[in-house]
């Protein structure tokens, strides 16, 4: 195989087509390009070709990836799940995640505590509901009760159980008040619980706000 032309892409500028035999076989950067030292009249084997092929999808998925985390923090799930929707193999995909991790681009432990800050800072859930949305986003169990442990103690969920309480009874203060206490007490637990609150937090939370 015979590497007859060298083109930049004109959309993609750092992006070279590559020719082999007068016919475009090949989109790679132009990192790899100085890397690899390819240049018109090089003569390939199969070999050589398969192995700028691989490496050219590693380096299309790592820069993918790293323009994807550069918005907002990931998790490594999230990362390995846009890789698969652009359709590249879960191998490249694992290599591209191990590679941002080493380069302390993804975190999943720290990830996990932004996660659990901000949730706290905005609209306030308890701990159940977090650890689900934390799992969500791949992290795994323990990981998620361990920087639950480091945030969430009893008391910062009953505050939290009583201010999203009194805020949903502000909010709703004339459809509550045509209930009577039993059946407000009730919706009221029922919407702690919604929120990942425990029984005991959402009825103790619940029947001191209920007056």
């Amino acid at each position: 195989m015979l590497i007859t032309k060298i083109e930049r892409c004109r959309r993609e500028r750092s992006r070279y087509d590559v020719y082999i035999d007068e016919k475009p076989a090949l989109r790679i950067s132009d990192t790899l390009l100085v890397k690899w030292g390819i240049f018109a009249g090089m003569e390939l084997d199969e070999k050589t070709f398969e192995k700028f092929t691989a490496a050219e999808k590693r380096e299309s998925a790592y820069q993918q990836a790293l323009n994807f985390v550069s918005y907002r923090p990931r998790s490594s799930r999230e990362v390995l799940d846009k890789l698969a929707g652009k359709r590249f193999d879960r191998d490249v995909a694992v290599q591209v995640v191990d590679l941002l991790k080493d380069q302390h681009y993804l975190n999943d432990v720290e990830f996990a505590r932004m996660f659990v800050r901000d949730r706290l800072k905005g609209k306030p859930m308890g701990r159940s509901l977090l650890r689900k949305k934390l799992m969500e986003k791949g992290i795994s169990f323990q990981l998620s009760d361990r920087v639950l442990k480091e945030y969430v103690t009893d008391e910062d969920e009953e505050a939290a159980a009583k201010a999203l309480l009194a805020r949903k009874l502000r909010a709703s203060a004339t459809r509550f008040s045509k209930m009577d206490s039993l059946t407000r007490q009730r919706r009221l637990t029922e919407y702690l619980l919604q929120r990942g609150f425990s029984f005991e937090i959402a009825s103790k939370t619940a029947r001191s706000l209920n007056r």
